[in-house]
């Protein structure tokens, strides 16, 4: 089993979608949309960065399922060989 080490941006993603909800919680209480448009963005941001991030854990997934499969493959023609 691999112990996976949480790098910096991914969870970028996550604090970008909670500071940008923030943001817009409080522009919309003050009334400022500047604050509201600025935390819509950082929230848009976030998800980006997250969608990102989950293609990007689906391609290791595929490549691993590949390798398995690769592996399984050798070891077959190993036995059919002896």
């Amino acid at each position: 089993m691999r112990i996976r080490t949480i790098k910096v941006d991914h969870v970028r993603g996550l604090v970008d979608k909670l500071v940008g909800l923030n943001k817009e919680l409080v522009g919309a209480v003050m009334r400022n949309e500047r604050l509201q448009d600025e935390g819509e963005a950082q929230q848009a941001r976030g998800s980006e960065s997250l969608k990102a991030l989950r293609q990007e854990a689906k391609a290791e997934a595929k490549e691993a399922k590949a390798r398995a499969h690769e592996a399984r493959q050798r070891t077959a023609a190993r036995a059919k060989a002896s």
